[in-house]
């Protein structure tokens, strides 16, 4: 660049920044005189640290100053502050008190928030009915995030029976109504898909399932790239779904999921293609666990290949006993089913412990089921808790309604 250009660069960003902080004396100077508004900007300038040394402790007193003037979005930041213990101590007690005079004005957000409290009992009586009639009236408003909060409800039967259709009506309507970037949209997204995908309160559908997935993994949900992945790589074995899966899998990853990482590094360890004819089975090393695998899934399924399930368990058996994880899951679920062999429950739960124990939430998932029957173990429910808990920090959704909750509850 030249001096020339890299002085009017220059010009321009001192410019720039005396204009914003002569917007900032503006502002501030209105505050000062009482006007709510400006009360309200200067706060989100010292809470964002907006050409001014970030400051809670300002913010707060500001967003006070504002709120005690009836500023409903002021009212409902300062009860966030007070939730959160910015720039002042924590105190539940506070901020459900400007939550409710927020919500008493007819604010979304605050009713939401409201409800929440009420839900966890902070700062206010627990109370899943009052959390209920406050989503309501949110959700009667199109917030996404009470629309998601009454879906998940519906969905475990929290505060009111269980009905699936209901709780898909209000994902549904969180994803019609809401805004894209609020919070909680994506996580409607999932549950959606996962609905259709399972055919839980919808008929089934996986195109559809695909869709909502494929929407929420663009928003850069981690949980939603994971699923679209496997939904790919599930699909055959046409590299063009392999590069799709490859594709969200390392999408996934990126966000620190280390059961995609293990994924992504089996498909990076396949060839491009991976036939079932004779010449393409006797290049399968004994060592290529991941060939062997992916060979054995298409014998199963008979993807491109005739079905032939005792050909399929055979390859599943060599690559599961390379210690590939998948092959190990995948081939407990077939002599679990009596495919190609014989039942043997003894040999599905040393499968399934050992894929559970490398973190497989599907085998973890089943283990699980297995010590709620008593079937192949003595019957045990908290042992089956402890793999129902395992799978569900993996964001196992049939794990998660087996606990009655989500793994985003702790974010509302």
């Amino acid at each position: 660049m030249s001096e020339g250009k890299s002085g009017a660069l220059v010009d321009r960003r001192f410019a720039a920044e005396m204009d914003a902080l002569q917007r900032f004396g503006r502002v501030e100077k209105e505050a000062q005189l009482g006007d709510a508004d400006a009360q309200y900007r200067l706060a989100q300038m010292y809470a964002a640290g907006d050409h001014v040394e970030q400051d809670y402790a300002r913010a707060t007193q500001w967003f006070r100053r504002a709120a005690e003037q009836g500023h409903v979005e002021s009212q409902c930041r300062l009860a966030a502050h007070f939730a959160e213990g910015l720039g002042v101590p924590r105190d539940p007690f506070e901020a459900a008190g400007w939550y409710r005079r927020a919500a008493d004005t007819g604010s979304a957000e605050a009713q939401c928030a409201l409800g929440m409290l009420h839900a966890r009992g902070h700062g206010v009586v627990a109370d899943r009915q009052e959390a209920l009639r406050w989503w309501g009236l949110a959700a009667d408003q199109g917030h996404v995030q009470a629309c998601v909060n009454l879906g998940v409800s519906h969905y475990f039967g929290r505060g009111v029976p269980r009905d699936a259709e209901l709780a898909f009506a209000f994902y549904t309507k969180a994803i019609e109504r809401g805004d894209p970037g609020a919070r909680g949209y994506a996580d409607a997204l999932c549950s959606v898909a996962h609905m259709y995908c399972d055919g839980i309160g919808v008929p089934r559908d996986t195109t559809m399932g695909a869709h909502h997935y494929r929407r929420a993994a663009e928003m850069g949900n981690g949980t939603a790239q994971f699923a679209l992945a496997k939904l790919y790589l599930e699909a055959s074995a046409q590299p063009e779904d392999r590069e799709q899966a490859r594709h969200w899998f390392a999408r996934a990853a990126e966000q620190g999921d280390s059961e995609a990482r293990r994924m992504l590094a089996e498909l990076e360890a396949l060839p491009a293609e991976t036939d079932a004819t004779p010449e393409r089975i006797a290049q399968i090393g004994p060592q290529d666990a991941s060939a062997q695998f992916l060979l054995g899934q298409r014998l199963a399924s008979g993807d491109g290949v005739a079905r032939n399930d005792r050909e399929a368990v055979r390859w599943l058996a060599l690559a599961a006993e390379r210690h590939h994880v998948a092959a190990q899951y995948a081939l407990a679920t077939m002599i679990d089913a009596g495919r190609g062999v014989p039942r043997r429950i003894d040999e599905v739960v040393r499968l399934l412990r050992s894929a559970a124990g490398a973190g497989h939430a599907d085998a973890q998932f089943d283990l699980g089921l297995l010590h709620e029957r008593g079937d192949g173990v003595p019957r045990n429910p908290s042992i089956a808790r402890a793999w129902y808990r395992k799978a569900a920090a993996r964001g196992h959704l049939k794990a998660l309604r087996k606990l009655e909750k989500r793994s985003w509850w702790r974010f509302w």
